[in-house]
């Protein structure tokens, strides 16, 4: 052994050697209740598409970043031995983990798996559950979602996810939704006759200055719908649309927000199409905002909006045709027709007898301006605007709050809309240039409106509308010539 014989030397190794002793053996510092766990992920999404059945594993690294020991109490399956996804923590199998140490710059490696066999139709299209970490007086949760039955699979954990420019769906397979899906400007997505679409939860379809084409018919409609398959959700609202989060900085740290838009949501569309739809238990269902053209931004036809628990129609400033339209039974309106813009629609029906609770709006209501945020009015034009033998009315007909028709417009005089032949709840005169033949406060001859039969069941002359519209065909395909709303009257409810 080779002996160092310069002390001076000497003593500085020493120095270095005792000083290294005493930081690797320091004790980690106490965590305070600010101190976090960080993950690689806040998402384990399983998106094979299975042939067979399989088994896929993901994994998920939990960190402590901190300078002190952090404790976990708990990490578990929220679904517990019940779920379709398993767990294993430091190579231990189960569906609960409890008092672990996480020491200051180490990390923990957590395994998730989930079988799927594609052809078992008690499986949902996407399953779903959360691991939650429970540590520090707080309680994390880490989503695992993966894909089901045999389907085409849209979208993924990410925001936004951009179609193919040219994309076709067919109706072999259903089509399910996970995310918000993106038509790009320029691009369109094409949706056949008879494809099933069912959305999941925050799910919805954005055309951003693209088109979309839904090519259904008589018989064969393209149905949007939500992804929960029991008899249980079969008529609840709300299911679906889209829902983005954003953050506000607050003196506690930033806040989260969400806001809900158009399950399927129309933005500076140069001329979408949407023909023999069934759009029904989501948020709002179709939103039209900002026409970049002078062209129709939607036009709309044989289609029927039920059951949301938002508005029907909502357009912000757009230009829409419509053409045999029901929109019915929704938890604010049928139709919210705002800021301005274009609109022409023809034999369109819009009632609302919802039963889901005490509504705070019109079936349908016609506006034309915002305030800023001094609270100061910036009104937008209404040109061009023709409601032809178009029925709006609902149960809240006979109370007194509001009209069935509301018509919320700065400056009317210099405003182009017109109402005609129709058959309105409205609370103020129909006698200016604006209104054409108006039945109002006469409830409409429905078959059965609880039971969503909107047919007309009487012949009477407050059913019928103008001549402008013979020729044309009902949504039952239905040759009419002189009714009101999107029905014939066939002398029959069936």
């Amino acid at each position: 052994m080779k002996i160092l014989k310069n002390p001076t030397l000497y003593f500085a190794l020493s120095v270095l050697f005792f000083a290294s002793i005493l930081i690797s053996c320091k004790k980690p510092q106490s965590i305070s209740t600010e101190d976090r766990l960080t993950y690689s992920t806040d998402t384990i999404f399983f998106d094979t598409v299975f042939t067979s059945v399989g088994s896929v594993t993901q994994v998920c690294k939990i960190y402590n970043k901190n300078e002190g020991v952090m404790h976990i109490d708990q990490i578990k399956l929220s679904g517990g031995n019940t779920s379709m996804f398993r767990i294993a923590v430091d190579g231990d199998n189960g569906s609960s983990f409890e008092d672990i140490d996480l020491y200051p710059g180490d990390s923990l490696y957590m395994f998730v798996e989930v079988t799927v066999d594609p052809n078992d139709e008690t499986f949902p299209y996407i399953a779903e559950d959360h691991i939650d970490i429970i540590y520090n007086n707080r309680q994390d949760k880490i989503l695992t979602a993966a894909w089901g039955q045999n389907a085409y699979f849209h979208g993924g954990p990410d925001a936004l996810t951009p179609l193919s420019c040219h994309e076709v769906w067919n109706n072999d397979k259903p089509h399910v939704v996970y995310g918000v899906l993106e038509i790009e400007p320029n691009c369109d997505l094409t949706i056949n006759a008879g494809c099933q679409v069912y959305l999941h939860k925050g799910a919805g379809i954005l055309v951003n200055e693209g088109r979309i084409f839904v090519q259904g018919q008589k018989g064969s409609e393209v149905v949007f719908q939500g992804d929960r398959l029991e008899s249980d959700y079969q008529d609840v609202p709300g299911q679906w649309g889209i829902e983005l989060d954003f953050q506000i900085g607050g003196s506690q740290g930033p806040d989260i927000y969400t806001i809900s838009r158009g399950g399927i949501w129309i933005y500076k569309s140069p001329g979408s199409v949407i023909d023999y739809a069934i759009i029904k238990n989501g948020n709002t269902g179709i939103q039209v905002d900002t026409t970049g053209t002078s062209a129709f931004a939607l036009t709309l036809t044989n289609t029927k909006i039920d059951n949301m628990a938002g508005v029907g129609l909502w357009g912000q400033g757009a230009h829409v045709q419509a053409v045999n339209l029901l929109a019915s039974n929704c938890g604010e309106g049928c139709a919210y027709l705002s800021i301005g813009g274009k609109y022409v629609m023809d034999n369109c029906t819009f009632a609302n007898y919802w039963n889901g609770g005490v509504r705070t709006a019109p079936a349908f209501a016609l506006n034309n301006y915002y305030k800023d945020i001094n609270q100061n009015i910036q009104i937008r034009p209404l040109y061009q605007c023709k409601f032809q033998n178009c029925i709006m009315y609902g149960n809240s007909a006979t109370l007194q709050d509001f009209g069935e028709l509301v018509v919320d417009v700065e400056l009317p005089e210099n405003q182009d809309y017109l109402f005609s032949y129709c058959l309105v709840d409205y609370e103020n005169s129909t006698t200016d240039s604006h209104w054409d033949n108006i039945i109002n406060h006469q409830a409409p001859f429905f078959c059965d409106v609880y039971n969503n039969n909107f047919h007309i069941s009487s012949n009477s002359s407050r059913m019928i509308g103008g001549p402008f519209n013979s020729g044309i065909l009902d949504l039952d395909q239905q040759e009419t010539g002189f009714w009101k709303g999107c029905y014939d009257y066939t002398g029959s409810c069936e």
